[in-house]
Protein backbone atom coordinates (compact mmCIF):
# COMPACT_ATOMS: atom_id res chain seq x y z
CA UNK A 1 0.00 0.00 0.00
CA UNK A 2 1.21 3.49 -0.80
CA UNK A 3 0.05 6.98 -0.02
CA UNK A 4 -0.45 9.60 -2.67
CA UNK A 5 -1.51 13.19 -2.78
CA UNK A 6 -3.54 14.59 -5.68
CA UNK A 7 -2.92 18.32 -5.87
CA UNK A 8 -4.97 20.68 -8.01
CA UNK A 9 -3.04 23.94 -7.98
CA UNK A 10 -5.77 25.91 -9.75
CA UNK A 11 -8.97 25.40 -11.69
CA UNK A 12 -9.11 25.80 -15.46
CA UNK A 13 -12.81 25.79 -16.38
CA UNK A 14 -15.03 23.57 -18.48
CA UNK A 15 -13.67 20.79 -20.68
CA UNK A 16 -16.41 18.68 -22.27
CA UNK A 17 -14.52 17.14 -25.17
CA UNK A 18 -13.75 13.77 -23.54
CA UNK A 19 -16.88 13.47 -21.42
CA UNK A 20 -16.37 12.14 -17.90
CA UNK A 21 -13.04 10.47 -18.64
CA UNK A 22 -10.05 12.71 -19.13
CA UNK A 23 -6.86 13.24 -17.20
CA UNK A 24 -7.11 16.88 -16.17
CA UNK A 25 -8.69 17.04 -12.71
CA UNK A 26 -8.38 20.84 -12.77
CA UNK A 27 -11.17 21.02 -15.37
CA UNK A 28 -14.79 19.88 -15.29
CA UNK A 29 -17.02 18.17 -17.85
CA UNK A 30 -20.09 19.30 -15.91
CA UNK A 31 -20.20 22.60 -14.01
CA UNK A 32 -22.78 25.38 -13.78
CA UNK A 33 -22.62 28.73 -11.98
CA UNK A 34 -19.02 28.21 -10.83
CA UNK A 35 -16.71 30.61 -12.67
CA UNK A 36 -12.97 30.12 -13.20
CA UNK A 37 -10.65 33.12 -13.20
CA UNK A 38 -6.87 32.94 -12.81
CA UNK A 39 -7.08 29.51 -11.19
CA UNK A 40 -9.77 30.51 -8.71
CA UNK A 41 -13.15 28.81 -8.59
CA UNK A 42 -15.90 31.16 -7.44
CA UNK A 43 -19.67 31.28 -7.44
CA UNK A 44 -21.08 33.36 -10.30
CA UNK A 45 -21.57 36.95 -9.18
CA UNK A 46 -25.29 37.24 -9.87
CA UNK A 47 -27.24 40.21 -11.18
CA UNK A 48 -28.58 43.45 -9.71
CA UNK A 49 -31.47 45.50 -11.06
CA UNK A 50 -30.26 48.69 -12.75
CA UNK A 51 -32.56 51.65 -13.16
CA UNK A 52 -36.36 51.56 -13.33
CA UNK A 53 -38.41 48.87 -15.05
CA UNK A 54 -39.19 49.47 -18.70
CA UNK A 55 -42.80 50.20 -19.75
CA UNK A 56 -42.93 46.84 -21.56
CA UNK A 57 -40.86 43.84 -22.55
CA UNK A 58 -37.94 44.98 -24.67
CA UNK A 59 -35.40 43.11 -26.77
CA UNK A 60 -32.67 45.65 -27.58
CA UNK A 61 -30.43 47.82 -25.45
CA UNK A 62 -28.01 50.50 -26.68
CA UNK A 63 -26.41 53.79 -25.67
CA UNK A 64 -26.34 57.19 -27.29
CA UNK A 65 -23.47 59.67 -26.86
CA UNK A 66 -24.27 63.35 -27.08
CA UNK A 67 -22.74 66.71 -26.18
CA UNK A 68 -24.49 69.67 -24.62
CA UNK A 69 -24.40 72.52 -27.14
CA UNK A 70 -23.91 75.20 -24.47
CA UNK A 71 -21.63 73.57 -21.90
CA UNK A 72 -19.96 71.04 -24.26
CA UNK A 73 -20.41 68.48 -21.49
CA UNK A 74 -20.75 64.86 -22.58
CA UNK A 75 -24.09 63.14 -22.08
CA UNK A 76 -24.56 59.38 -22.17
CA UNK A 77 -28.12 58.08 -22.54
CA UNK A 78 -29.19 54.46 -22.31
CA UNK A 79 -31.89 53.40 -24.77
CA UNK A 80 -34.12 50.36 -25.28
CA UNK A 81 -36.52 49.02 -27.92
CA UNK A 82 -39.62 46.87 -27.71
CA UNK A 83 -43.28 46.72 -28.70
CA UNK A 84 -42.67 48.85 -31.79
CA UNK A 85 -41.34 51.72 -29.67
CA UNK A 86 -38.04 53.33 -28.68
CA UNK A 87 -37.26 54.50 -25.14
CA UNK A 88 -34.57 56.67 -23.56
CA UNK A 89 -33.61 56.74 -19.86
CA UNK A 90 -33.59 60.44 -18.99
CA UNK A 91 -34.18 62.08 -15.62
CA UNK A 92 -34.33 58.69 -13.91
CA UNK A 93 -37.32 57.51 -15.99
CA UNK A 94 -37.90 55.81 -19.32
CA UNK A 95 -39.36 58.19 -21.92
CA UNK A 96 -40.82 57.08 -25.22
CA UNK A 97 -39.07 58.83 -28.10
CA UNK A 98 -40.75 57.00 -30.98
CA UNK A 99 -43.49 54.45 -31.69
CA UNK A 100 -45.29 52.63 -34.46
CA UNK A 101 -42.17 50.93 -35.81
CA UNK A 102 -42.54 47.71 -37.78
CA UNK A 103 -39.70 45.78 -36.14
CA UNK A 104 -37.86 45.67 -32.81
CA UNK A 105 -34.72 44.14 -34.33
CA UNK A 106 -32.64 47.32 -34.15
CA UNK A 107 -28.99 48.11 -34.67
CA UNK A 108 -27.49 51.48 -33.82
CA UNK A 109 -24.42 53.63 -34.44
CA UNK A 110 -23.44 56.99 -32.99
CA UNK A 111 -22.75 59.70 -35.55
CA UNK A 112 -21.79 63.35 -35.75
CA UNK A 113 -23.44 65.51 -38.41
CA UNK A 114 -22.17 69.08 -38.46
CA UNK A 115 -22.33 70.29 -34.86
CA UNK A 116 -24.87 67.65 -33.82
CA UNK A 117 -24.36 64.25 -32.23
CA UNK A 118 -26.93 61.68 -33.34
CA UNK A 119 -27.74 58.07 -32.73
CA UNK A 120 -28.85 56.37 -35.95
CA UNK A 121 -30.92 53.18 -35.77
CA UNK A 122 -32.10 50.68 -38.39
CA UNK A 123 -34.42 47.67 -38.29
CA UNK A 124 -34.87 46.73 -41.94
CA UNK A 125 -38.36 48.24 -42.11
CA UNK A 126 -38.42 51.90 -41.12
CA UNK A 127 -35.62 53.75 -42.89
CA UNK A 128 -32.93 55.28 -40.66
CA UNK A 129 -34.33 56.52 -37.36
CA UNK A 130 -32.36 59.46 -35.96
CA UNK A 131 -32.41 61.01 -32.48
CA UNK A 132 -30.31 63.91 -31.17
CA UNK A 133 -30.66 63.19 -27.44
CA UNK A 134 -32.89 66.21 -26.84
CA UNK A 135 -36.45 66.70 -25.68
CA UNK A 136 -37.91 66.01 -29.11
CA UNK A 137 -38.92 62.74 -30.70
CA UNK A 138 -36.87 60.57 -33.02
CA UNK A 139 -37.06 61.37 -36.72
CA UNK A 140 -36.89 59.15 -39.79
CA UNK A 141 -34.53 59.59 -42.71
CA UNK A 142 -35.35 57.88 -45.98
CA UNK A 143 -32.11 57.01 -47.77
CA UNK A 144 -32.53 56.23 -51.45
CA UNK A 145 -30.43 55.13 -54.36
CA UNK A 146 -31.56 55.24 -57.97
CA UNK A 147 -34.93 56.56 -56.86
CA UNK A 148 -35.61 53.54 -54.58
CA UNK A 149 -35.82 53.90 -50.81
CA UNK A 150 -33.40 51.63 -48.92
CA UNK A 151 -34.27 50.08 -45.54
CA UNK A 152 -31.22 48.53 -43.91
CA UNK A 153 -31.13 45.67 -41.41
CA UNK A 154 -27.51 46.44 -40.49
CA UNK A 155 -25.58 49.68 -40.20
CA UNK A 156 -21.99 50.53 -39.34
CA UNK A 157 -19.67 53.53 -39.50
CA UNK A 158 -16.11 53.67 -40.81
CA UNK A 159 -14.52 57.09 -40.71
CA UNK A 160 -16.91 59.54 -42.37
CA UNK A 161 -19.13 57.09 -44.26
CA UNK A 162 -22.13 55.04 -43.20
CA UNK A 163 -22.37 51.49 -44.52
CA UNK A 164 -25.65 49.61 -44.75
CA UNK A 165 -27.03 46.12 -45.52
CA UNK A 166 -29.42 44.20 -45.96
CA UNK A 167 -32.15 45.73 -48.15
CA UNK A 168 -35.17 43.64 -49.14
CA UNK A 169 -34.56 42.10 -52.55
CA UNK A 170 -30.78 42.66 -52.40
CA UNK A 171 -29.53 40.35 -49.62
CA UNK A 172 -25.99 40.25 -51.09
CA UNK A 173 -25.46 44.00 -51.45
CA UNK A 174 -23.77 46.55 -49.21
CA UNK A 175 -24.27 50.31 -49.62
CA UNK A 176 -22.27 53.33 -48.51
CA UNK A 177 -23.22 56.96 -48.05
CA UNK A 178 -21.50 60.13 -49.15
CA UNK A 179 -18.87 61.40 -46.75
CA UNK A 180 -20.35 63.34 -43.81
CA UNK A 181 -23.86 63.05 -45.32
CA UNK A 182 -25.99 60.32 -43.70
CA UNK A 183 -28.98 61.35 -45.85
CA UNK A 184 -27.19 61.03 -49.20
CA UNK A 185 -26.64 57.56 -50.63
CA UNK A 186 -26.98 58.39 -54.34
CA UNK A 187 -24.20 57.33 -56.68
CA UNK A 188 -22.20 60.18 -58.21
CA UNK A 189 -21.11 58.72 -61.54
CA UNK A 190 -19.06 61.81 -62.44
CA UNK A 191 -17.13 61.99 -59.16
CA UNK A 192 -17.60 58.66 -57.35
CA UNK A 193 -15.61 59.85 -54.31
CA UNK A 194 -18.24 62.53 -53.71
CA UNK A 195 -21.25 60.20 -53.59
CA UNK A 196 -22.68 56.99 -52.27
CA UNK A 197 -22.42 53.59 -53.86
CA UNK A 198 -22.98 49.86 -53.61
CA UNK A 199 -21.17 46.59 -54.04
CA UNK A 200 -22.54 43.08 -54.46
CA UNK A 201 -20.96 40.32 -52.35
CA UNK A 202 -22.14 37.24 -54.24
CA UNK A 203 -21.00 33.79 -53.13
CA UNK A 204 -23.49 31.60 -55.04
CA UNK A 205 -23.98 29.26 -52.08
CA UNK A 206 -27.48 30.30 -51.04
CA UNK A 207 -26.28 32.44 -48.14
CA UNK A 208 -27.01 36.10 -47.46
CA UNK A 209 -25.30 38.93 -45.62
CA UNK A 210 -25.88 38.51 -41.89
CA UNK A 211 -23.86 41.42 -40.52
CA UNK A 212 -21.45 44.22 -41.42
CA UNK A 213 -18.95 45.51 -38.87
CA UNK A 214 -16.27 48.20 -38.99
CA UNK A 215 -13.11 46.78 -37.40
CA UNK A 216 -9.34 47.09 -37.93
CA UNK A 217 -9.82 49.88 -40.54
CA UNK A 218 -11.93 47.58 -42.74
CA UNK A 219 -15.59 46.86 -43.30
CA UNK A 220 -16.15 43.19 -42.50
CA UNK A 221 -19.06 41.44 -44.19
CA UNK A 222 -20.43 38.26 -42.63
CA UNK A 223 -22.51 35.77 -44.58
CA UNK A 224 -23.89 32.39 -43.49
CA UNK A 225 -20.77 30.47 -44.53
CA UNK A 226 -18.11 33.04 -45.29
CA UNK A 227 -16.50 36.30 -44.22
CA UNK A 228 -15.25 39.11 -46.47
CA UNK A 229 -13.09 42.20 -45.99
CA UNK A 230 -13.61 45.48 -47.84
CA UNK A 231 -10.77 47.98 -47.55
CA UNK A 232 -9.72 51.20 -49.19
CA UNK A 233 -10.15 54.91 -48.54
CA UNK A 234 -12.25 56.00 -51.53
CA UNK A 235 -14.81 54.19 -53.70
CA UNK A 236 -12.37 53.94 -56.58
CA UNK A 237 -9.90 52.18 -54.28
CA UNK A 238 -12.31 49.80 -52.54
CA UNK A 239 -11.32 46.15 -52.84
CA UNK A 240 -13.20 43.08 -51.65
CA UNK A 241 -11.40 39.97 -50.39
CA UNK A 242 -12.78 36.75 -48.96
CA UNK A 243 -11.07 36.09 -45.64
CA UNK A 244 -8.87 33.00 -45.56
CA UNK A 245 -10.27 30.11 -43.53
CA UNK A 246 -13.69 31.68 -43.84
CA UNK A 247 -16.34 30.98 -41.26
CA UNK A 248 -19.73 32.67 -41.39
CA UNK A 249 -22.35 33.39 -38.77
CA UNK A 250 -26.10 33.09 -38.32
CA UNK A 251 -25.87 35.02 -35.05
CA UNK A 252 -25.02 38.60 -36.01
CA UNK A 253 -25.27 39.96 -32.46
CA UNK A 254 -22.50 37.69 -31.17
CA UNK A 255 -19.85 39.69 -33.06
CA UNK A 256 -17.58 41.50 -30.59
CA UNK A 257 -14.01 42.68 -30.84
CA UNK A 258 -11.02 43.89 -28.87
CA UNK A 259 -8.17 46.01 -30.19
CA UNK A 260 -6.65 43.12 -32.14
CA UNK A 261 -9.16 40.24 -32.23
CA UNK A 262 -12.75 39.79 -33.33
CA UNK A 263 -14.92 36.98 -31.97
CA UNK A 264 -18.25 35.60 -33.15
CA UNK A 265 -20.42 32.49 -32.99
CA UNK A 266 -20.19 30.29 -36.06
CA UNK A 267 -22.08 27.13 -36.88
CA UNK A 268 -19.38 25.02 -35.17
CA UNK A 269 -18.88 27.25 -32.16
CA UNK A 270 -16.76 30.24 -31.29
CA UNK A 271 -14.58 31.73 -34.05
CA UNK A 272 -11.78 34.30 -33.92
CA UNK A 273 -10.51 36.72 -36.60
CA UNK A 274 -7.03 38.23 -36.24
CA UNK A 275 -7.22 40.85 -39.00
CA UNK A 276 -6.02 38.48 -41.71
CA UNK A 277 -7.61 35.05 -41.24
CA UNK A 278 -10.44 33.49 -39.29
CA UNK A 279 -10.66 30.11 -37.62
CA UNK A 280 -13.11 28.11 -35.59
CA UNK A 281 -11.63 27.22 -32.21
CA UNK A 282 -13.09 23.73 -32.62
CA UNK A 283 -11.35 23.26 -35.98
CA UNK A 284 -8.15 24.59 -34.44
CA UNK A 285 -8.22 21.75 -31.91
CA UNK A 286 -9.78 23.54 -28.93
CA UNK A 287 -12.78 21.27 -28.30
CA UNK A 288 -13.37 22.02 -24.65
CA UNK A 289 -16.86 23.36 -25.37
CA UNK A 290 -17.73 20.80 -28.04
CA UNK A 291 -20.65 19.35 -26.05
CA UNK A 292 -22.02 22.86 -25.40
CA UNK A 293 -22.08 23.64 -29.13
CA UNK A 294 -23.88 20.34 -29.75
CA UNK A 295 -26.54 21.34 -27.22
CA UNK A 296 -27.20 24.65 -28.99
CA UNK A 297 -30.62 25.06 -30.59
CA UNK A 298 -29.67 25.87 -34.19
CA UNK A 299 -33.23 27.01 -34.96
CA UNK A 300 -32.92 29.82 -32.38
CA UNK A 301 -29.24 30.59 -32.95
CA UNK A 302 -29.96 34.09 -34.28
CA UNK A 303 -31.11 35.11 -30.78
CA UNK A 304 -27.64 34.56 -29.32
CA UNK A 305 -25.87 37.77 -28.29
CA UNK A 306 -22.51 38.70 -26.82
CA UNK A 307 -20.35 41.45 -25.36
CA UNK A 308 -16.71 41.71 -24.33
CA UNK A 309 -16.11 43.30 -20.94
CA UNK A 310 -12.78 43.39 -19.10
CA UNK A 311 -11.21 40.72 -21.34
CA UNK A 312 -14.10 38.30 -20.91
CA UNK A 313 -16.58 37.44 -23.65
CA UNK A 314 -20.12 36.98 -22.33
CA UNK A 315 -22.12 34.88 -24.78
CA UNK A 316 -25.82 34.28 -24.14
CA UNK A 317 -27.28 31.42 -26.17
CA UNK A 318 -30.15 28.88 -26.33
CA UNK A 319 -29.28 25.34 -25.20
CA UNK A 320 -31.19 22.06 -24.87
CA UNK A 321 -34.00 22.96 -27.27
CA UNK A 322 -34.81 26.32 -25.66
CA UNK A 323 -36.32 28.92 -27.98
CA UNK A 324 -34.79 31.71 -25.86
CA UNK A 325 -31.31 32.31 -24.52
CA UNK A 326 -31.05 30.32 -21.28
CA UNK A 327 -27.31 30.12 -20.51
CA UNK A 328 -24.32 32.43 -20.54
CA UNK A 329 -20.83 31.27 -21.49
CA UNK A 330 -18.03 33.28 -19.91
CA UNK A 331 -14.96 32.94 -22.11
CA UNK A 332 -11.79 34.49 -20.73
CA UNK A 333 -9.71 35.84 -23.59
CA UNK A 334 -6.38 35.76 -21.78
CA UNK A 335 -6.31 32.04 -20.90
CA UNK A 336 -9.32 30.72 -22.90
CA UNK A 337 -10.91 29.21 -19.78
CA UNK A 338 -14.68 28.76 -20.01
CA UNK A 339 -17.53 28.75 -17.52
CA UNK A 340 -21.29 28.22 -17.85
CA UNK A 341 -23.89 30.32 -16.02
CA UNK A 342 -27.60 29.44 -15.92
CA UNK A 343 -29.17 32.82 -16.66
CA UNK A 344 -32.21 32.76 -18.92
CA UNK A 345 -33.88 35.46 -20.95
CA UNK A 346 -30.93 37.73 -21.77
CA UNK A 347 -31.97 39.26 -25.08
CA UNK A 348 -29.17 41.84 -25.32
CA UNK A 349 -25.94 43.01 -23.68
CA UNK A 350 -24.58 46.52 -23.29
CA UNK A 351 -21.23 47.69 -21.96
CA UNK A 352 -22.48 50.92 -20.43
CA UNK A 353 -19.93 53.72 -20.49
CA UNK A 354 -20.16 56.16 -17.62
CA UNK A 355 -18.00 59.00 -16.42
CA UNK A 356 -16.62 56.81 -13.64
CA UNK A 357 -15.97 53.78 -15.84
CA UNK A 358 -17.95 50.93 -17.39
CA UNK A 359 -20.38 48.26 -16.31
CA UNK A 360 -21.91 45.25 -18.06
CA UNK A 361 -25.70 45.29 -18.41
CA UNK A 362 -28.07 42.59 -19.60
CA UNK A 363 -31.66 43.07 -20.76
CA UNK A 364 -34.21 40.52 -19.51
CA UNK A 365 -37.84 41.29 -20.34
CA UNK A 366 -38.71 44.70 -18.92
CA UNK A 367 -35.71 44.93 -16.58
CA UNK A 368 -32.09 45.90 -17.02
CA UNK A 369 -29.60 44.10 -14.77
CA UNK A 370 -25.98 44.74 -13.93
CA UNK A 371 -24.18 41.46 -14.49
CA UNK A 372 -21.68 40.31 -11.89
CA UNK A 373 -23.38 42.22 -9.07
CA UNK A 374 -25.89 41.13 -6.44
CA UNK A 375 -26.33 37.65 -4.99
CA UNK A 376 -29.09 36.21 -7.21
CA UNK A 377 -29.50 35.56 -10.93
CA UNK A 378 -32.52 37.69 -11.91
CA UNK A 379 -34.11 36.87 -8.55
CA UNK A 380 -33.20 33.18 -8.43
CA UNK A 381 -30.58 31.74 -6.04
CA UNK A 382 -27.17 31.10 -7.55
CA UNK A 383 -27.08 27.32 -7.26
CA UNK A 384 -23.57 26.31 -8.27
CA UNK A 385 -21.88 22.95 -8.71
CA UNK A 386 -18.56 21.69 -10.04
CA UNK A 387 -18.02 18.00 -10.90
CA UNK A 388 -14.59 16.58 -11.58
CA UNK A 389 -13.88 14.01 -14.29
CA UNK A 390 -13.25 10.38 -13.33
CA UNK A 391 -9.87 10.42 -11.61
CA UNK A 392 -7.81 7.32 -12.47
CA UNK A 393 -4.26 8.36 -11.48
CA UNK A 394 -1.52 6.04 -12.77
CA UNK A 395 -3.12 2.60 -12.83
CA UNK A 396 -6.50 1.13 -13.66
CA UNK A 397 -5.62 -1.96 -11.64
CA UNK A 398 -5.05 -0.28 -8.30
CA UNK A 399 -7.83 0.58 -5.90
CA UNK A 400 -7.75 3.82 -3.96
CA UNK A 401 -9.27 4.92 -0.71
CA UNK A 402 -9.89 8.62 -0.49
CA UNK A 403 -8.99 9.71 3.00
CA UNK A 404 -9.10 13.49 3.35
CA UNK A 405 -9.81 16.54 1.22
CA UNK A 406 -8.09 19.82 2.06
CA UNK A 407 -8.93 23.22 0.62
CA UNK A 408 -9.08 26.89 1.44
CA UNK A 409 -12.57 28.35 1.02
CA UNK A 410 -13.45 32.02 1.21
CA UNK A 411 -17.11 32.42 2.20
CA UNK A 412 -19.38 35.45 2.05
CA UNK A 413 -22.38 35.42 4.39
CA UNK A 414 -24.48 38.21 2.83
CA UNK A 415 -28.08 36.91 3.14
CA UNK A 416 -27.10 33.28 3.61
CA UNK A 417 -25.41 31.09 6.19
CA UNK A 418 -22.37 30.12 4.12
CA UNK A 419 -21.74 26.47 3.42
CA UNK A 420 -20.57 23.90 0.87
CA UNK A 421 -21.56 20.34 0.07
CA UNK A 422 -18.76 17.94 -0.73
CA UNK A 423 -19.59 14.66 -2.51
CA UNK A 424 -17.39 11.72 -3.51
CA UNK A 425 -18.54 9.13 -6.07
CA UNK A 426 -17.04 5.79 -7.11
CA UNK A 427 -19.20 3.43 -9.12
CA UNK A 428 -22.50 3.13 -7.23
CA UNK A 429 -20.99 4.52 -4.03
CA UNK A 430 -21.85 8.07 -3.03
CA UNK A 431 -20.62 9.86 0.08
CA UNK A 432 -21.73 13.41 0.80
CA UNK A 433 -21.24 15.88 3.61
CA UNK A 434 -22.33 19.44 4.17
CA UNK A 435 -19.69 21.78 5.56
CA UNK A 436 -20.72 24.92 7.39
CA UNK A 437 -18.35 27.83 6.88
CA UNK A 438 -17.54 31.03 8.69
CA UNK A 439 -17.48 34.29 6.83
CA UNK A 440 -14.01 34.94 5.50
CA UNK A 441 -11.27 32.38 4.82
CA UNK A 442 -11.81 28.81 6.04
CA UNK A 443 -9.15 26.06 6.00
CA UNK A 444 -11.14 22.88 5.41
CA UNK A 445 -9.72 19.42 6.21
CA UNK A 446 -12.65 17.11 5.60
CA UNK A 447 -12.44 13.33 6.07
CA UNK A 448 -14.77 11.55 3.65
CA UNK A 449 -13.87 7.97 2.77
CA UNK A 450 -14.70 6.09 -0.41
CA UNK A 451 -12.90 3.20 -2.16
CA UNK A 452 -12.69 2.25 -5.84
CA UNK A 453 -10.51 2.11 -8.93
CA UNK A 454 -11.59 5.60 -9.92
CA UNK A 455 -13.51 8.37 -8.23
CA UNK A 456 -15.03 11.81 -8.80
CA UNK A 457 -15.62 14.73 -6.49
CA UNK A 458 -18.36 17.33 -6.63
CA UNK A 459 -18.48 20.76 -5.01
CA UNK A 460 -21.73 22.66 -4.43
CA UNK A 461 -22.63 25.84 -2.63
CA UNK A 462 -25.43 25.68 -0.06
CA UNK A 463 -28.53 27.90 -0.19
CA UNK A 464 -27.08 30.02 -2.96
CA UNK A 465 -24.24 31.42 -0.85
CA UNK A 466 -21.12 32.86 -2.47
CA UNK A 467 -17.89 30.90 -2.02
CA UNK A 468 -14.43 31.01 -3.58
CA UNK A 469 -11.67 28.41 -3.74
CA UNK A 470 -8.62 30.63 -4.31
CA UNK A 471 -5.90 27.95 -4.48
CA UNK A 472 -7.32 24.69 -5.76
CA UNK A 473 -7.45 21.70 -3.40
CA UNK A 474 -5.58 18.56 -2.30
CA UNK A 475 -6.83 15.00 -1.85
CA UNK A 476 -4.97 12.38 0.22
CA UNK A 477 -5.29 8.78 -1.05
CA UNK A 478 -4.25 5.31 -0.05
CA UNK A 479 -3.48 3.08 -3.02
CA UNK A 480 -3.04 -0.68 -3.19
CA UNK A 481 -2.50 -3.10 -6.07
CA UNK A 482 -5.48 -5.33 -5.47
CA UNK A 483 -5.88 -7.13 -8.82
Amino acid sequence: MSFKRLKIAGFRGLDTQAGDFHSDAATSPDAVNFVCADGRLTTAGGTLEYGPALPETCSRLFQGFFRDAETQADRRIMMAAGGGALYALTGGAWRQIGSGYQSDDWQAVNYRSGDKELILMVNGKDGIVSWDGGEGMAEIMHPAQGGEEICFEHLTLLYERLWGAVHAGTPDRIYWSESFAPEDWEVNYVTPEAGGGFLDVATFDGSRIRAIVAAFDDVLIFKDKSMHRLNGTYPGEFSLTQVYGSEGTLAARTIAHTADRLYFLGTDGLCVYNGMSVESLTHAGDKRLEEIWQRMNRNAMEKACAAIYRDVMYLSLPLDGSEENNYVIEYRLNDRSCSLVALGGVSDWLVLREAAGERLLGLIGDRVYEYGAGDTLAGRPVEAYWTSPEILLDSLAAKRTVGRIMMAVEAHAENHMPGMRLTLMSGDQVRSREIRLNEGVNLVRQRLRIRGRSFRFRLENVDGCRVTLPRGLEILLEEDSDL
